[in-house]
């Protein structure tokens, strides 16, 4: 799960996801500034490792996290990990 938070992008979504209860690849993108298709591609990785899980509304996908608790746990810790090795780096 790390490896695959390493890209920004991913953590972007999970990020989002944390933050808000379900959301449909469409308003995923446009919260983060990304194609539809690149969010769907990200999605379809997060599904493989079992982070996300999505259920559909008519024709419509809604995104959100499996383990919501733990997925801001692991959020909580890169964020802290990256403000230190930013500091660290300086």
């Amino acid at each position: 799960m790390c490896r695959l938070l390493g890209n920004p992008v991913a953590f972007a979504v999970v990020h989002l996801l944390a933050e808000s209860r379900q959301m449909s690849p469409s308003e995923i993108a446009k919260a983060v500034g990304w194609s539809v298709l690149r969010i769907s591609n990200v999605l379809a990785a997060l599904r493989l490792a079992d982070v996300v899980r999505y259920d559909t509304e008519g024709r419509q996908a809604r995104y959100r996290l499996k383990h919501p608790h733990e997925a801001r746990k692991v959020l909580d810790a890169l964020s802290g990990f990256v403000k230190i090795a930013s500091v660290v780096q300086r």
